[in-house]
């Protein structure tokens, strides 16, 4: 298990770097990420790493040659896994390393702003996404990797308006919900929500290993 997560770390050496100058670049140069919470490029950052891991095995078919050596195919299925956390860790550092560094040179309301609910919210968007994607990476592999990200943005956002639709046809007023869940505690809201996602990552997981073990590679 812990070769495979040095594999993918091998492999994205050269980009961790590279994303981690870009983020430099974009706080000293431009302030792109100014006026945002720090979470924001520190997301993006960590899903830049983790696709780029899933496709750079499928376009090397690392898959096939991981398939040959002496290896269970859920222990592949769950590095995979265990790497969404580990290269969001990576990333969420890098970025914060850059927002301490350019502390001492900008003002503070040049900088991407620090809050515990952004940094929550966008390590559950993530799950959310890789709940989904990686069920569909194992099952379907290198035909439609190039385009899986769309694919998967496109299913959230279909599942997010289709949802919103039924709840105006049962005359639910989410407008309201909304205004309910943001005066709700902050930690108990945050809990079920981390519960919820952790649960979906959970089944995702277990699907992962089942279409995966049943594909002829």
């Amino acid at each position: 298990m812990m070769q495979l997560l040095l594999k993918d770390i091998q492999i994205q050496r050269r980009f961790i770097f590279l994303g981690f100058v870009f983020i430099g670049f974009f706080f000293f140069l431009l302030g792109a990420f100014e006026g945002l919470p720090l979470a924001v490029p520190a997301a993006l950052f960590s899903h830049f790493l983790i696709v780029l891991a899933s496709k750079s095995d499928e376009k090397n078919n690392n898959s096939r040659l991981l398939a040959s050596f002496p290896l269970r195919r859920r222990d592949i299925v769950t590095s995979k896994y265990i790497g969404i956390f580990m290269f969001m860790a990576i990333s969420f550092f890098l970025t914060t390393l850059w927002w301490w560094i350019t502390g001492f040179f900008l003002p503070a309301n040049e900088l991407p702003w620090f809050s515990v609910q952004s940094v929550i919210i966008s390590i559950l968007i993530l799950l959310l996404f890789y709940s989904i994607y990686f069920p569909i990476f194992f099952m379907t592999g290198s035909r439609i990797v190039q385009v899986l990200d769309l694919i998967v943005i496109l299913t959230i956002g279909g599942v997010i308006i289709l949802g919103l639709r039924i709840l105006e046809w049962i005359d639910i007023n989410i407008g309201l919900i909304l205004s309910d869940l943001l005066r709700y505690n902050v930690i108990s809201l945050s809990f079920w929500i981390s519960t919820i996602c952790l649960m979906l990552i959970i089944m995702s997981w277990v699907l992962s290993i089942v279409v995966y073990e049943r594909r002829n590679i």
